[in-house]
């Protein structure tokens, strides 16, 4: 049977696969099929499931968190652009300048802006705290005449910081599961579920099991692919420079993936 690449689904599509999972199943007669336990024990974790990626997608500060983050990659990218044209500049102090700033961005890394929300809070805090405190980068940023664009990214980046603690904080006053952990809850169910409509199938009591059984097999196949084809062209974007963030949905308050 065709097993789904859980690992690799995006959060929203986790959540459609085992969707269209179950409205395969409920397009048969369950109770003929003797699915009907099996089904409603999946039903109730996806229901749950789906409750709380609804929340998740209703809440305003994570909304502001993806604003906040888009503001901070325009900043950081454009200084990024700033300094990779300032390399070419006529004169040779900016030259040199630039090209001591862009050293120390690209010692963090090519793919600043795609990591997930914490890592490139730090990793830009981190390069702040360089250009800020070592005496060259310091004199660099005047020399370029940048020092907006510097105060652009910390404000952004601590703007973003201060709602994403916001953020934790809210989830902290209303615990509930996570939705990693539905997830994981919901696979298993869901295996239990394919192990019955295939042990029913190889047993050949109704041909109707066998049919869902391939109908579910070429489902798979579609989501899988469509993911296989995603991570390829991530690959190829990344190897171009054009980076693209390894999907990070299942980190707290990352929903750009949904």
């Amino acid at each position: 049977m065709e097993t789904p690449n859980f690992s690799r689904y995006r959060n929203s599509e986790f959540l459609q696969y085992v969707k269209d999972v179950l409205e395969l199943v409920n397009a048969q007669d369950v109770v003929n099929l003797q699915l009907t336990t099996p089904r409603d024990n999946l039903q109730a974790v996806v229901d749950q499931m789906d409750n709380l990626f609804q929340q998740e997608q209703s809440s305003g500060i994570t909304q502001e968190l993806i604003d906040l983050d888009e503001r901070r990659d325009k900043a950081f990218m454009g200084l990024k652009g700033l300094l990779e044209s300032h390399q070419h500049h006529y004169e040779e102090a900016k030259q040199l300048a630039a090209r001591s700033l862009l050293y120390n961005l690209n010692s963090f890394g090519d793919n600043i802006p795609r990591l997930n929300y914490q890592a490139e809070t730090a990793v830009i805090d981190s390069m702040l705290a360089d250009w800020s405190t070592e005496s060259i980068l310091t004199a660099a940023v005047t020399t370029l005449g940048i020092a907006d664009w510097v105060t652009e990214l910390t404000a952004a980046n601590q703007a973003f910081n201060d709602r994403f603690l916001a953020r934790i904080s809210e989830s902290a006053a209303n615990p509930a599961l996570s939705f990693t952990t539905m997830r994981d809850n919901s696979a298993a169910v869901y295996r239990q579920l394919t192990a019955h409509i295939q042990a029913h199938a190889t047993l050949g009591t109704n041909a109707v099991h066998q049919t869902l059984l391939n109908e579910v097999n070429e489902l798979t196949n579609h989501y899988n692919q469509t993911v296989y084809a995603r991570i390829r062209n991530t690959s190829n974007t990344t190897d171009t420079s054009i980076n693209d963030e390894v999907p990070t949905d299942d980190d707290v308050v990352n929903t750009e993936n949904v």
